[in-house]
């Protein structure tokens, strides 16, 4: 099998092309990823544009909501269609996106940047994709997502408190990737403490401008349908994006 070479689509909110994030990212080989750069309010097109049955599942949501689920299912249909098979994305266990028959996906949304990424499924058993806003985490929440050696090894790469929490909210952004590739094997819930992740600086320094790497997460539940996951993270233009994908 010859892979291909990630395709990577940004747009802002009218359609206009622009800088891509996700480029950043060491993305898997045979997928395609769409971006999209929005102002932060709540807007109501893309949803509209949706499958009637794609638009029930929020129904009763308020509009944020559906606007951060119609932005991301509709990255999700352009990435689709590059491989010729846009359908629905309906819902299955837990919430989890279900995409059509040959391709694997994963979504996400923050205010202000919504994105997904699919794959061949005969490549990739599954993919995740984070996005969060690039913001130190709060003590509390930094404390309940990492374990000490992750404290421990964030402060040998940070240098500073602060730069230590915005490496937390990288490590908090891949945990959440790590998720969303390993649930629609394994089909249950994963804490923040049954994963252990180790990051990984490749270019620039954290606090002056983009900085970027690698990252390992090693599974300590069982059973695990994969005991290792890897992936890669960007943090730049106010943002951080994670990834990894699970091979076949």
């Amino acid at each position: 099998m010859i892979l291909s070479a990630p395709r990577v689509t940004a747009l802002n909110r009218d359609g206009s092309s622009r800088a891509s994030l996700l480029s950043e990212l060491i993305l898997p080989e045979d997928t395609s990823a769409v971006e999209l750069h929005t102002d932060g309010t709540p807007d109501l097109h893309r949803f509209r544009l949706l499958h009637r049955l794609e638009r029930q599942l929020v129904a009763r949501a308020v509009a944020s909501r559906q606007s951060d689920f119609g932005d991301a299912r509709w990255c999700a249909h352009q990435a689709l269609r590059h491989w010729g098979r846009d359908a629905l994305i309906l819902r299955g266990h837990q919430g989890m996106p279900l995409f059509p028959d040959g391709t694997v996906g994963t979504l996400s949304h923050t205010d202000g940047l919504r994105g997904a990424l699919v794959g061949d499924a005969g490549v990739w058993r599954s993919l995740g994709l984070d996005l969060e806003k690039a913001e130190p985490l709060p003590g509390g929440v930094f404390h309940a997502v990492t374990s000490p050696s992750e404290r421990w090894a964030l402060s040998r790469l940070s240098g500073n408190s602060r730069c230590e929490r915005l490496l937390g909210t990288v490590l908090f952004s891949a945990k959440e990737a790590v998720y969303k590739s390993w649930f629609p094997l394994a089909g249950r819930f994963l804490d923040f403490d049954e994963a252990e992740l180790h990051l990984e600086i490749d270019n620039g320094t954290v606090g002056a401008g983009g900085v970027g790497g690698t990252w390992r997460a090693r599974l300590l539940t069982s059973p695990t349908p994969v005991d290792e996951i890897t992936g890669s993270w960007t943090l730049r233009d106010g943002y951080v994006a994670t990834v990894c994908g699970i091979r076949h």
